[in-house]
């Protein structure tokens, strides 16, 4: 089913996204690697498997059409039909209410506060069933338009609360052909944790916005959001404000600054901007398809024409019980010079404040904690990287320019 949902998006996929379609397969007992050879024939970089058909002619033209009919309009127009209705659902412990517009899921959320918002239900379904919580009342907003939206601003994107994490996926990459490098520092950023984050199947239906609220302290996105500065609309039956994701966004574990009749919106990715560079890290038991041990979202901004700090924001996730900002650090850095000594003062000054308890959930306080300099590290290469990067390139210009120059004065 994994293969056939790809051919249908992807009629030519190349082999990268057939291993991707399979990231959400865990069970590997068979071994997928016989399974991923045979699949090679359908891909870009291999369309026949060698002359092994009739005549010596390639084995996947026969000359018979396939047959069999999807009804796809069918299917999409009973989508449309349901997606549109304001539908009740109650059992013996649970009331399951979908509003069809943003004003109805604001006056339930006034009248049931304490209710339970699920979109793609991967994990509140999980709580339910494998932890044994109830949750009374659950409001469905999947299908509300204004939480489906996404806006080009001049500051950024804003995503509609309810796009999965496929679709910010596709708008980032979007962005990237579109747009000057400097300005999608974090769109790349997001897009190398979407990478990581869970399978294929659980990205086609989370929510961005749900993983913002489920308030995780081990959140792949949370800290690239917190370091990024994303924008969050939050809206009532009182009105609308609009807060800034920062290191006061949640006050405690799995909970966020959102009063009981508030719903989370839209969120503004922001673009970055030229002497800003961002980068996020993700370290887990597993590469793909696992969660994470310490997450992490940089950014730093360097003054103009130099390469001083002027801002540095670096948020961990897995180093206490909400998303935090290394704010000690980031403070003591600002006004040096990117280089070794700045390297130095860094994982001194995180050592200090990155600090867990012997005993913190999770376990493995040591590992941690060494994780959160060798990310940074690993942030100061990547800047470093960058930066020479940049040098080289003004180099090649001024010694084109120059024989350029040179040959039209002979």
């Amino acid at each position: 089913m994994s293969m056939y949902a790809l051919l249908r998006n992807h009629p030519t996929p190349r082999m990268a996204d057939i291993e991707e379609a399979f990231q959400g397969n865990l069970c590997r007992c068979t071994g997928y690697r016989p399974i991923l050879e045979g699949y090679k024939t359908f891909t870009k970089e291999r369309k026949c498997c060698g002359g092994k058909g009739k005549d010596n002619g390639c084995c996947m033209t026969n000359g018979v059409k396939t047959k069999g009919n999807t009804d796809e309009e069918n299917v999409n127009s009973l989508c449309k039909d349901q997606s549109s209705q304001q539908l009740r659902f109650r059992g013996e412990r649970v009331l399951w209410l979908q509003p069809a517009s943003l004003d109805q899921l604001l006056e339930l959320k006034t009248q049931y506060p304490n209710a339970k918002m699920v979109v793609g239900n991967t994990e509140v379904g999980i709580e339910m069933k494998f932890k044994n919580l109830l949750y009374p009342v659950i409001l469905a907003p999947a299908y509300i338009p204004e939480l489906n939206t996404i806006q080009h601003t001049d500051e950024g994107i804003v995503f509609g609360a309810s796009c999965s994490l496929t679709l910010l996926g596709d708008v980032l990459k979007a962005a990237l052909v579109k747009l000057p490098s400097y300005q999608t520092e974090v769109f790349t950023a997001v897009l190398e944790q979407l990478r990581w984050f869970a399978g294929l199947q659980i990205r086609n239906v989370a929510a961005i916005g749900g993983n913002i609220m489920t308030a995780s302290p081990i959140s792949d996105l949370n800290p690239v959001f917190m370091a990024a500065g994303c924008k969050l609309t939050l809206m009532s039956k009182g009105g609308e404000r609009v807060v800034v994701m920062d290191e006061k966004f949640f006050p405690g574990y799995r909970r966020t600054i959102l009063t009981p009749e508030e719903v989370l919106l839209c969120v503004l990715i922001p673009y970055t901007k030229k002497g800003q560079y961002f980068a996020a890290y993700k370290q887990s038991p597993r590469r793909e398809d696992d969660i994470s041990i310490v997450t992490s979202g940089m950014s730093v901004t360097f003054a103009e024409g130099s390469t001083v700090v002027k801002h540095l924001a670096l948020s961990y996730g897995g180093m206490a019980a909400t998303t935090v900002m290394a704010k000690n650090t980031a403070s003591r850095l600002l006004g040096k010079q990117w280089g070794e000594e700045l390297l130095q003062d860094a994982c001194s000054s995180l050592a200090e404040e990155m600090t867990l308890h012997p005993s913190a959930p999770g376990g493995m306080v040591t590992y941690r904690r060494t994780l959160t300099l060798s990310l940074f590290y690993k942030f100061y290469l990547t800047v470093q990287q960058k930066l020479a990067s940049e040098v080289r390139n003004i180099i090649i210009i001024f010694i084109h320019n120059t024989l350029l120059l040179v040959s039209r004065t002979v």
